[in-house]
């Protein structure tokens, strides 16, 4: 369960997001051997777990109904029930079947005597990780009064990472409840990888803002008071400014007070400055520390805002306030100057082509590519290839690597072969690091199965963690277990953490391929952070992309060493001032 536009990746914040067929590569799959983990010949970028393959069926837990999740979700859970990442990324794809296991589950708790408020927040929290999915079943069950209110409520939460656009309409006309809209307008915030859109103030938007802040105590995880009063305040209007003072007003906890006053920090209302100003000197508050809100005085003017960098490049270009020529004449200017000297002058770049891309490609023609760092190289490398608009998505289109069926294309703004693989549903990025025990390699490996819809059809995921205490130890590793086509395939994964076995996942994924008789393969691209870029397609159409010089390929654990190297650099950081403290 990772957000894709937003999930558990990182956005960059929101972020950018696959060799010719050798004989290993198209080898049927009527002898399916174990293969060794170690890299293959050296025309091929892609390596194969050792699996174990055994003659078995789906265990029937996968197809058993779901428990009730209202008298808590670590007690229910058990071997008889289907696996709860199995559920959550079912749930999370739109499937009708286990869409309807759920609705049957909640019926159950409200029957049992569960308050319907109790069994929102317990159930809806299955979907606090989507990304994008399939949408028709969910838009259908909330517009289906035969449905009970309860299942109705969840259901909302399910259409709250959708980006059809009758899933928006329906939130927009119809009244969703209040925690699914605020959810809905947070995901929609960040829609473009980019930088987040800031929502505009609507009546709507305060009815369901305050709701949420009167009934925080009774919110589904990640949605609270401070979510719904940012969202409330990201525009800088006296309406605005006036619904979060009367909140302010009204709040009897001093924590909801200060949320409520750290949302004003862009409202240029006297009142709410000064309540800002009050928060900041508190020095508690994580918005202060960025200097240019705490400013007494904060320009009104978007292109002042953005000369002073109180508006990213990403942000500034679509203000309809400001005439679209000035746009372009200050977003390049500003990249010409700063000539592709940091990441600031390639997002102004980047936002100068969605306005013009005759004038970005003028602009990056005029760098010296020589002094870019290569992972600044990839923009300016595709803008001056492919000039004209739509050129590079032709030429994927050429190579085979055209969109995942049924995936919503919006490429325009999409500079790069990774952006645009991104969007067409081809490309996964992800923060390897996850924050979690057991990490869920099997929802990384449908995730990851799913950008290349039919070379795994059927097959379902498993993982088995190591026990706790071998974890601890360092001493466990995880089972990855695949079923398909009357067969049980099972890798081997390292136990890093709270870190992926990265290389464990996509040598199984491509063994699995092969095994299957598909030349789909699954590699990394090159990353200097902890995020791993995944590509998939098939074999000879990523050979020519690598080939072409548009993505650099790399070392699957090159992501894990990245953010581990960087964990160690902070700590040592934080020792060292520890010990300057203590003398």
């Amino acid at each position: 369960m990772h957000h894709p536009l937003l999930s558990r990746m990182s956005l960059l914040t929101l972020l950018l997001f696959a060799l010719s067929c050798g004989t290993n590569a198209c080898k049927s799959a009527a002898t399916v051997r174990p293969e060794p983990r170690a890299a293959s010949t050296p025309v091929e970028p892609w390596r194969y777990a050792r699996m174990d393959v055994r003659d078995s069926e789906v265990p029937a837990r996968f197809q058993a109904p779901l428990p009730d999740l209202s008298r808590g979700e670590e007690n229910a859970w058990t071997s008889e029930h289907p696996p709860l990442s199995f559920v959550t990324d079912a749930l999370c794809a739109g499937d009708p079947d286990m869409g309807e296991r759920l609705v049957a589950s909640v019926d159950r708790a409200v029957a049992s005597g569960t308050s319907a408020s109790e069994v929102v927040r317990a159930y809806a929290n299955l979907f606090y990780d989507c990304g994008m999915g399939r949408c028709a079943w969910a838009r259908g069950v909330v517009l289906d009064a035969k449905r009970s209110a309860t299942a109705r409520e969840v259901v909302w939460f399910g259409l709250a990472r959708c980006q059809e656009p009758e899933v928006e309409a329906l939130f927009e006309e119809q009244e969703a409840p209040a925690f699914a809209y605020v959810s809905y307008l947070d995901r929609r915030r960040w829609r473009d990888f980019r930088s987040s859109t800031p929502v505009p103030f609507s009546p709507r938007l305060e009815r369901a803002a305050s709701e949420v802040v009167r009934r925080e105590k009774e919110a589904p995880f990640l949605i609270n008071a401070r979510m719904a009063a940012m969202l409330l305040g990201e525009t800088d209007s006296p309406r605005a400014a006036e619904a979060l003072l009367k909140l302010h007003a009204g709040a009897a906890e001093a924590s909801l007070r200060d949320d409520l006053a750290a949302a004003m920090y862009r409202q240029s209302h006297p009142k709410a400055r000064a309540l800002f100003q009050s928060l900041c000197a508190q020095g508690r508050e994580p918005l202060c520390e960025r200097g240019e809100l705490s400013r007494p005085e904060v320009p009104t003017d978007p292109r002042e805002q953005f000369r002073q960098e109180l508006l990213s490049p990403g942000e500034f270009a679509p203000r309809e306030d400001v005439p679209r020529a000035e746009r372009i004449e200050l977003l390049a200017s500003r990249a010409s100057a700063l000539s592709g000297k940091d990441w600031h002058a390639v997002r102004c770049l980047e936002a100068l082509a969605t306005l013009s891309r005759e004038k970005a490609v003028e602009v990056a023609k005029a760098w010296d590519s020589r002094t870019l760092p290569e992972e600044m190289r990839d923009t300016v490398r595709a803008l001056t290839r492919f000039p004209a608009s739509g050129a590079l998505g032709a030429y994927l289109d050429g190579l085979g690597l055209r969109a995942v069926p049924g995936r919503l294309i919006a490429e325009e703004s999409a500079l790069t072969a990774e952006e645009v693989l991104l969007y067409r549903g081809r490309a996964l990025v992800f923060d390897v690091e996850t924050g979690q025990f057991p990490n869920e390699h099997d929802s990384l490996l449908r995730e990851l199965a799913a950008l290349a819809p039919g070379a795994l059809s059927g097959v379902l995921f498993e993982e088995v963690p190591p026990m706790f205490e071998e974890e601890q130890a360092g001493t466990g590793s995880y089972r990855l277990i695949a079923w398909g086509g009357g067969k049980r395939y099972e890798v081997k994964a390292q136990s890093y953490g709270d870190w992926y076995d990265l290389e464990a996942v996509l040598t199984f994924l491509n063994a699995l391929a092969r095994a299957r008789g598909s030349d789909v393969r699954w590699i990394s691209l090159a990353t200097t952070d902890q995020v791993a870029h995944v590509v998939a397609g098939p074999s000879q159409a990523l050979s020519s992309l690598l080939d072409s010089g548009l993505v650099r390929t790399g070392d699957s654990d090159e992501a894990r060493g990245e953010g581990r190297e960087f964990e160690e650099k902070v700590l040592q950081q934080l020792q060292q001032e520890g010990a300057t403290l203590a003398e």
